[in-house]
């Protein structure tokens, strides 16, 4: 099922021939140059949409125009609908850059997307207009997340506005103190006296008419319009106005009885029939009314001004307006029985399905109850349902058949829980496995040969939920077992490829890599085994372990096996063309170099992979990794260049930036940036980067002389460090060590409440490993250069160091420049920092 884009919902309506210039309401809108967000906030009718629509096409602004229905109540649907647009409207490669970010509803892509999508448009030098029609139709929160993440940080081309006929769920009163919105309310919509008459300028109607029109309409604009209607289809040109009062419910009265029941009974069964439609094309119309003459009856429609919209496209497509619609179909189910409507409505669901729209078409055969229908639309597509990523929509669906007690198949119950964890609402997914494996017991649905191929999957699934869990290794390594023992089963799935990482620089930030939540190498060995000796050593699951392996060996400072697995990961990354494979191999591969203080090949690896890669985000991380290796080097201005280039919000940013504010002393603004990190990494559980920011937070403060904040910092990271045997973050964190030593020294004189979580063996580890590593750095050099090393860091020039070994000068100089290459340093005042920092 590829993306239908529906062109009714992306197009700027027509405004109609009588539509009135409302040149106080344009004042309003030019307004919105120093605001974010404009809000039309009014009950139907009241001309919300035909205010942007006349805005807008007098205007040569570039415009994204989103007309909004139920079916967008998913993340992935409505924002690609936004990002699309705004590519198309924007002539830019927009959407496909972002492409790879819908293939998942995390919480963590999802922010992640909005930021990239930001990102594209502040590179756009024209002003950009993002307009969401009808927003009150979304209840998605979700969604409201991420708009309000828009409107917190958009850029100063683009300007939102929304209209909506109720309050929206979203910081209003936050942005109204900050002076970002503009709003347009109920009251400043309504038709003032002058407005009603320049409306009615051509019908010579009496003052005292006029006035009687305002008074009973309140201004309400629709009211207004029908007054106009009733006029030009009722004979004797008499008004019925005491039936029009917008604070009784007697709108869909009106509507009824002064325009519909005027109108010539083919018109009105053609109203009705096509009333279902969000758009009206004359062929759809054509066979859901057995006519031939669809384009002329919308065309007659518009022209009598019977609240029918023409859509400003190539090809003839028309809208009734919403009000209009939803008093049509009302009358619909009046006026016919239950079965007819019921078979007007599916007969719309089938030719909207035949046509594509296969969203609208679930919806409408589930509205009507008709759930075997939906279950067979579902199920033929569900790949391609996971495809595209809309994924919250199918939650809806699944969840509708459910509460109605239809029995779904088992392979939409299996992709309902897969869904049901990635959107991390994994305590219901635990319901959910639970409800199959007691159907296993019951029925052995697994065991049956129709069932065999999602069988397979649920197993899978199972395993997933327990290493996601951090629980249940053993349980885990005897389903693999007993599945390996079953042998693979083939299914429509195979061919599905499954991008484990989407944006992360580290495999294990994302769900499936624990969130930094290492495994014991006890338990860690014989589970990939499992995977890489069978017939499964080829699935995707299995070729990221290889780098999430690495990077777990790695961390835990096992440096030569960490080089082994990423060797195998790189291999694999590139063999499927996945960079969310590849791309942290290649940073994990340049900070290995960087330890070993070799930043030439460091930053050769980081070009080429550079030069090879045409995604934006995946550029940005390996220009963040260069900037990091400037600042290992100590070289701040290359650093900040590189880091200013990759600029965003995303945590590995984020804190090498804040090591770049710490190493050129603004120590103040680095401590804000890493709380701010840390923060998010508590609410996201992200163990790696609590340990990260935690450590960094220490650094900060024994900056600024704050030694008790500093060591309970250092605590808390040691307390997620200890649980999971971290070790490389805190042994190449410049400063970190000297940090471990007061810790550990103060744990030795004082007995701190609660410190006693973090076994002082594994501190006291940490400073040997440091010691280790230390070591190991002078014995790159030869025993000629360590004599010469020694008497430099005591001070001695380069001619009494020559005196001293009975050599030359420029003997002495080329030692140094060797030795300096081998410390990974450019100077001797950095040779000499180093040792003090190191070795003292």
């Amino acid at each position: 099922m590829q993306m239908v884009w529906l062109s009714s919902k992306t197009t700027v309506p027509k405004a109609t021939a009588e539509a009135l210039d409302r040149e106080r309401l344009y004042e309003l809108l030019q307004k919105n140059h120093s605001k974010r967000i404009t809000i039309l906030q009014a009950p139907a009718g009241y001309g919300k949409t035909t205010l942007l629509s006349q805005w807008f096409n007098q205007a040569n602004d570039t415009i994204t125009w989103i007309s909004l229905n139920t079916s967008d109540n998913d993340p992935i649907r409505f924002w690609k609908y936004v990002i699309h647009t705004t590519s198309n409207v924007t002539e830019s490669n927009m959407y496909n850059t972002l492409a790879s970010l819908f293939q998942s509803q995390d919480p963590s892509t999802l922010e992640f997307l909005i930021d990239s999508f930001l990102n594209e448009m502040s590179l756009m030098e024209r002003p950009i207009s993002i307009v969401l029609e009808d927003y009150h139709l979304i209840d998605n929160k979700v969604i409201h997340q991420m708009l309000t993440q828009l409107i917190e940080y958009l850029p100063d081309n683009v300007h939102v506005y929304v209209t909506s006929r109720e309050n929206l769920p979203l910081p209003i009163a936050k942005w109204r103190v900050k002076s970002w919105l503009n709003e347009i309310s109920m009251e400043q919509l309504c038709f003032t006296f002058e407005e009603i008459e320049q409306f009615y300028e051509k019908k010579n109607l009496e003052e005292k008419l006029l006035h009687h029109v305002l008074n009973t309409t309140e201004g309400w604009p629709a009211g207004i319009q029908l007054t106009s209607i009733s006029m030009r289809t009722n004979s004797n040109n008499a008004l019925t106005l005491d039936k029009m009062n917008p604070l009784q419910p007697l709108i869909t009265d009106f509507l009824l009885q002064e325009i519909l029941d005027t109108l010539p009974s083919t018109i009105q069964d053609f109203l009705l029939k096509t009333s279902f439609l969000q758009s009206l094309e004359p062929e759809i119309c054509n066979s859901l009314t057995n006519r031939s003459d669809s384009y002329a009856m919308l065309i007659e429609l518009e022209n009598k001004g019977i609240f029918t919209v023409r859509l400003n496209n190539a090809q003839p497509m028309f809208r009734y307006h919403h009000l209009f619609a939803e008093a049509l179909q009302i009358e619909l189910k009046n006026r016919y029985p239950k079965e007819f409507v019921s078979s007007i409505i599916l007969e719309t669901a089938k030719l909207l399905y035949l046509k594509g729209d296969i969203n609208s078409a679930i919806d409408l055969a589930l509205q009507e109850s008709a759930f075997t229908l939906a279950e067979s639309w579902i199920t033929e597509h569900l790949v391609e349902i996971f495809k595209n990523g809309e994924t919250s929509t199918f939650l809806g669906w699944v969840q509708t058949l459910r509460r109605n007690d239809y029995p779904v198949n088992y392979e939409i119950l299996v992709m309902y829980t897969i869904t049901l964890i990635s959107a991390l609402q994994i305590e219901e997914a635990g319901l959910i496995i639970y409800e199959l494996e007691l159907k296993q017991q019951l029925e052995q649905w697994m065991d049956k040969e129709e069932n065999k191929g999602i069988a397979d999957i649920f197993t899978t699934l199972q395993v997933y939920a327990l290493i996601s869990m951090g629980t249940g290794i053993e349980k885990a390594i005897e389903i693999i077992q007993r599945q390996v023992d079953q042998g693979y089963v083939s299914s429509r799935w195979d061919g599905i490829p499954i991008r484990f990482n989407l944006f992360e620089h580290k495999l294990t930030r994302t769900s499936i890599g624990s969130k930094g939540r290492f495994m014991s190498l006890e338990k860690a060995i014989p589970f990939a085994k499992l995977f890489r000796e069978t017939e499964f050593k080829e699935k995707n699951m299995t070729l990221f372990s290889y780098g999430a392996s690495a990077e777990t060996l790695y961390e835990r400072n096992y440096i030569d096996a960490a080089i082994g697995e990423l060797e195998i990961a790189l291999k694999y990354g590139h063999s499927l063309k996945d960079p969310g494979l590849f791309i942290p191999m290649y940073v994990l591969k340049s900070q290995i170099y960087a330890l070993n203080k070799n930043f030439v090949a460091a930053h050769a690896l980081l070009d080429n992979v550079l030069d090879s890669i045409n995604d934006k985000h995946w550029q940005n991380i390996i220009l963040t990794m260069k900037a990091r290796c400037f600042l290992l080097e100590g070289n701040t201005l290359r650093a900040e260049a590189e880091l200013r280039k990759a600029e965003s919000r995303q945590p590995f940013w984020l804190l090498v930036h804040a090591r770049l504010l710490l190493a050129t002393a603004k120590v103040e603004e680095a401590l804000k940036t890493v709380i701010q990190v840390k923060t998010k990494a508590i609410e996201e559980d992200q163990v790696s980067t609590i340990v990260e920011a935690s450590l960094l937070e220490a650094i900060c403060e024994m900056e600024m002389d704050h030694k008790d904040s500093a060591l309970n910092a250092l605590h808390e990271a040691l307390s997620y460090g200890s649980t999971y045997d971290y070790v490389r973050t805190f042994l190449d964190e410049e400063g970190s060590i000297k940090l471990l030593k007061a810790y550990a020294k103060e744990r030795q004189k004082h007995k701190k409440t609660g410190w006693n979580s973090v076994p002082l063996s594994y501190v006291e580890r940490l400073i040997e490993s440091s010691s280790q590593a230390e070591s190991s750095i002078l014995d790159q050099l030869t025993p000629r250069e360590l004599e010469v090393f020694q008497l430099l860091v005591d001070g001695a020039t380069n001619k009494e160091i020559a005196q001293k070994l009975f050599l030359s000068e420029g003997t002495i100089r080329v030692y140094l420049t060797t030795i300096y290459s081998k410390l990974g340093v450019k100077s001797r005042a950095k040779a000499i920092l180093l040792y003090n920092q190191k070795f003292l």
